[in-house]
């Protein structure tokens, strides 16, 4: 490290190498004037497209997912009551309690609510959820906030919103609001200073009285530092709102491609497995004669995947399937060990979790 200048000043420890990547990606790529992306995989995105493919095959309906109709009251009625498990951002705790009291009727409502579920903005998540159903009157600091902040009842809920609110009080360029945010962000307090006094200076040549201009600053800075922008909140609560959509209309599809997306997660199989019981889905055991590596649908039900069990890999599993799909169902223990050891090294331990399930 120390013989490259653009890491030489970078404070890491020895071999924590996801530690100076992402110092790196913050501070020097910046500085030498290179563009930092982040890319974030979704397996709900992998969950989604599996659901799309069972109901075509079970069902023979064509879903394009991208166009689904948004205003599905079923939808909205699952979310209301607080069904939430397997729903992208909604299936925490404290996430569902909030969802639960604000009963969303639209994707407007989701990505305010996904942008508000963050430190510092999660403090106004009542005021929102109260100035909806007008329980607390909707309030501005000054009548150019209204048109920013009408949508969201009166709450900062998007760094976009700081943004125009920096320009129509004080005067900002965006460039120049971008600033105050990053400043924010970064609890720079050197920088922070001198941004107040700019906003300050800004607001009174706008005519804004001193007293309303230090109420508005102490307003933004909570969201300029943790709050989503509005593009970002949204493309989440459309995926909230797809998996949310799958669920509500295609449970058996939806939950087959979600257990089978979490395998690999006893906890999360073993919820899912309970919500389907509490749902009315049925489970089918595993069978070395009907199932799959994989979740399916197996008439109406869910069939459990083989290798879902512990103990078994996935190489075995899919050599177990491969000889029951040449050869036809196995007639009994000794078929069954003979037909799939030609396809795979079959061990005593892999047939024991087999027989134990």
């Amino acid at each position: 490290i120390s013989d490259d200048p653009l890491t030489d000043h970078v404070p890491v420890q020895v071999g924590d190498k996801g530690e100076l990547v992402a110092q790196l990606a913050k501070k020097d790529i910046a500085k030498v004037g290179l563009l930092k992306m982040d890319f974030l995989g979704l397996a709900n995105l992998t969950i989604l497209a599996e659901a799309v493919k069972l109901v075509k095959r079970h069902q023979n309906i064509d879903i394009d997912i991208l166009n689904i109709p948004l205003d599905d009251p079923k939808t909205f009625e699952m979310l209301s009551r607080g069904d939430t498990n397997g729903v992208f951002q909604l299936e925490s705790a404290g996430m569902r309690r909030n969802v639960i009291e604000l009963k969303p009727n639209s994707v407007r409502e989701l990505a305010a609510i996904v942008a508000l579920y963050r430190p510092g903005p999660m403090a106004y998540i009542p005021r929102f959820i109260r100035s909806k159903f007008g329980q607390e009157p909707i309030n501005y600091l000054h009548p150019d906030l209204k048109p920013i902040l009408e949508e969201t009842y009166g709450v900062i809920c998007y760094q976009d919103q700081v943004l125009r609110i920096a320009c129509a009080i004080a005067g900002f360029t965006l460039g120049q609001a971008d600033v105050l945010r990053k400043a924010m962000s970064s609890k720079d307090r050197a920088t922070m200073d001198k941004q107040r006094e700019r906003f300050l200076e800004g607001a009174k040549s706008k005519g804004v009285s001193p007293k309303i201009a230090e109420k508005i600053y102490e307003q933004i800075q909570p969201f300029a530092g943790y709050a989503f922008n509005k593009a970002h909140a949204v493309c989440y609560a459309f995926v909230a709102y797809r998996t949310a959509y799958m669920k509500a209309n295609f449970p058996v599809e939806y939950y087959t491609a979600l257990l089978t997306a979490n395998m690999d997660d006893k906890e999360k199989l073993s919820l899912y497995v309970e919500d389907c019981k509490r749902l009315g889905i049925t489970i089918l055991p595993p069978d070395v004669n009907a199932s799959k590596a994989e979740f399916e649908v197996e008439n109406g039900a869910i069939r459990f995947g083989l290798a879902a069990i512990k103990g078994c890999g996935k190489a075995v599993i899919d050599g177990i399937v491969a000889a029951r799909e040449a050869g036809g169902r196995f007639t009994d223990l000794f078929d069954f060990c003979r037909r799939a050891q030609e396809q795979v090294s079959l061990n005593k331990s892999t047939v024991e979790c087999l027989i134990k399930v």
